[in-house]
């Protein structure tokens, strides 16, 4: 194996998580690291990891899309290499390129084979000269600037595939810029609002357009390859379990393939990553159909997707099973060092799976939902391992992608990981913005996806009878939090002696317990005689305005236990977190966690008249108006577009949901409105 020296100082052109990850490999193989952010100190979960932070005046998309000032942070900061994580520019290869012009070492492929793939049209290309099967589809083709502009190449090729078909972006991924047309009447408002999402994301609105395959895997094969020639394939993983087209759940290996199937798979990614010179860690990504032959072990027929020419957010799965850093290859790529000869040979042992932790509304369409963190405390336990990228109390701002932490889970078999993630997730307290933290507890025990492969369609057809069946069975628990929340709000957890006096870091810890007026049991589950007197102790920690909120706020936050008439010890989590006159509590028990808030009275009234009913709109979810298609005193259909929001990256349209006329619109584009903001009135 060639050895180079490695990056003295190393520049991590990102945030959040992965920022975090990167440090954390480069801190163990002596590298200095620095990032940007716009925090007065650096956030706990960097501190100790990262070498150095670069204070800006507000973290933004715009600022990590800047390649001109990542370089200039990078020089003047003393770096001599940049790492890109994934996302933002990771896959630019005109950034790449400035970046080897700048004399720092790009921490990637070289910028050709970046181009190459970057655009989904330019790979489409390479995949079918490459032997790699493809769906049809056109690319390179013109998307106006209104809906009646010109479509002329667009519509014939619908004409001529038929529908459904599926609009998405041909630079960037995460399911952005990626829409699904079932029928004509859909496919100029998809394209310009892809095209629209795809500019705001990738700052490139170009688009591809191909068949939409209606139920398939989505599999994935990971790439290593260094600079002499040298391409791997470092197994697969299975990413079928989406929304929105944005994975939720990955493991690896993806099982239910035959092995003809996993040698195509790999010889085909192997094929690509040759034909484009590739030279870091990278994915081919294919989607196989998974017809009722193809589940019994028939021919399974893949088709190619896409490459990202990066490391994936899900690559923490495949590291665990094939027991290697592939964070340190990339930098030992990038170093000029030689894959180790035994690498040709890596057989997957056990089992991993990651899930990634959003705040959204799963029972708002999976809505962003930004918002204070009054405490986040991740369960720790054997084949745990968290990728995190905010602290105990934090906010999520609506400005990034709401995925706050991921989970991943390894274990000697498929049922073990998938038990001790649900464990995890069970023992996991997050008091903050609606989240789908239960969502994913659910899925990994009680649903086919439990015991089976899935479809990418899984979740979008069985989301409702998943959330019912959850709620019917976390009755009792989320009585019980609820219960708790209620002694919570009227200030019956009474503060007992204190067990450790003075001040430590301005956190003051006590011992509190219920009320004798308070002391039915909140755990009723073993049916305790009503004389039962269970003990509530709670460790309690109080911080005075944490710095990373807007505007000055407390938070309150403990555990404890409930040791129940029939000797059995049940655990719980309290936050509460108080902002002027508006108070917000949490309760978790037996993995339910309940929240309530309890606003001033003169804004609760205010929105009581502004809040649903039909006889107004409001907005979904906390972002920008990027578009107002309606104006008052004009007829409106139902179903037609009013609005369309930018949230966290991510477009929502707000729809008609009845015909009518409006009376008063209330915003104009570039407004910037809150959740359940008064977008306009009907007329009456």
């Amino acid at each position: 194996m060639t050895q180079s020296a490695l990056p003295k100082r190393l520049f991590i052109a990102n945030r959040g998580e992965i920022a975090r990850r990167i440090a954390l490999t480069a801190r163990r193989l002596g590298i200095q690291t620095v990032i940007l952010t716009d925090r007065e100190t650096l956030p706990k979960y960097l501190a100790g990891i990262v070498s150095h932070a670069v204070r800006v005046e507000q973290e933004s998309p715009a600022l990590y899309l800047d390649g001109a000032a990542m370089i200039r942070h990078a020089r003047e900061a003393g770096c001599d290499s940049v790492h890109p994580g994934f996302g933002f520019l990771s896959e630019h290869a005109g950034f790449a390129a400035m970046v080897v012009e700048a004399g720092l070492i790009w921490v990637g492929p070289k910028p050709a084979a970046i181009a190459a793939m970057a655009s989904k049209a330019s790979a489409r290309g390479y995949a079918e000269r490459a032997g790699v099967p493809c769906v049809k589809g056109i690319s390179k083709f013109n998307v106006p600037t209104e809906i009646h502009g010109d479509f002329t190449e667009l519509e014939a090729f619908a004409r001529e595939a038929g529908y459904p078909l599926l609009m998405k972006a041909a630079f960037g991924g995460g399911g952005k810029g990626m829409r699904v047309v079932q029928q004509h009447g859909e496919l100029r408002e998809a394209a310009l609002r892809a095209a629209s999402e795809a500019k705001s994301s990738f700052g490139d609105g170009s688009l591809i357009c191909e068949q939409y395959l209606g139920a398939p895997r989505h599999i994935e094969v990971q790439i290593l390859a260094d600079r002499l020639g040298h391409v791997v394939a470092v197994g697969d993983r299975d990413c079928s379990l989406q929304r929105r087209h944005q994975k939720i759940i990955e493991e690896a290996p993806a099982t239910g393939l035959t092995a003809a199937t996993r040698r195509e798979l790999h010889a085909a990614a192997i094929a690509l990553a040759q034909a484009v010179g590739y030279d870091s860690t990278g994915t081919v990504e294919f989607l196989i159909d998974w017809s009722d032959s193809a589940r019994q072990g028939g021919a399974q027929r893949f088709y190619f997707l896409e490459m990202n020419t990066r490391l994936q957010v899900e690559h923490p799965v495949t590291e665990e099973v094939f027991g290697i850093d592939l964070v340190e290859w990339q930098l030992r790529v990038a170093a000029g060092e030689a894959l180790p000869a035994s690498f040709a040979n890596l057989q997957p042992h056990g089992h991993s799976v990651e899930a990634r932790l959003y705040t959204e509304d799963v029972d708002n369409s999976f809505f962003p939902a930004p918002g204070p963190v009054a405490s986040f405390k991740p369960a720790l336990g054997p084949g745990l391992r968290w990728e995190i990228g905010l602290d105990e109390v934090d906010e999520v701002t609506g400005r990034f992608d709401p995925m706050i932490a991921k989970l991943v889970a390894t274990g000697p078999d498929r049922p073990a990981a998938l038990a001790r993630l649900a464990d995890g997730l069970n023992r996991t307290f997050f008091a903050g913005p609606a989240n789908n933290l239960n969502l994913i507890g659910e899925l990994v025990t009680h649903t086919r996806f439990a015991t089976e492969p899935v479809t990418t369609q899984f979740l979008g057809t069985e989301i409702e009878p998943i959330l019912r069946r959850m709620k019917a069975r976390h009755q009792t628990d989320v009585a019980a939090a609820e219960h708790l929340l209620d002694a919570l709000v009227a200030g019956r957890l009474a503060p007992g002696a204190a067990v450790r006096g003075g001040n430590l870091a301005s956190l003051t810890q006590q011992v509190f317990q219920l009320r004798p007026a308070d002391r039915s049991p909140p755990y009723d589950r073993a049916h305790q005689p009503s004389d039962a007197r269970p003990q509530l102790h709670i460790s309690s920690y109080t911080s005075p305005g944490p710095g990373v909120m807007t505007g000055p706020a407390v938070v309150q936050s403990g555990e404890g236990v409930i040791n129940a008439a029939d000797g059995s010890v049940q655990a719980f989590a309290y936050a509460m977190l108080t902002a002027g006159s508006d108070r917000t509590f949490w309760t978790s028990f037996g993995g339910c966690t309940v929240r309530r808030q309890v606003l001033q009275a003169t804004r609760r009234q205010h929105g009581e008249q502004h809040k649903g009913g039909q006889a107004t709109v409001t907005a979904p979810v906390p972002g920008r108006v990027i578009a107002v298609k309606v104006e008052a005193r004009t007829p409106v259909a139902a179903g037609e577009t009013m609005f369309v929001l930018e949230s966290m990256k991510m477009e929502f349209e707000v729809r008609a949901t009845e015909a009518g006329e409006l009376s008063e619109v209330h915003v104009k584009s570039n407004d910037q409105v809150t959740a359940g903001q008064l977008l306009a009135k009907w007329a009456r």
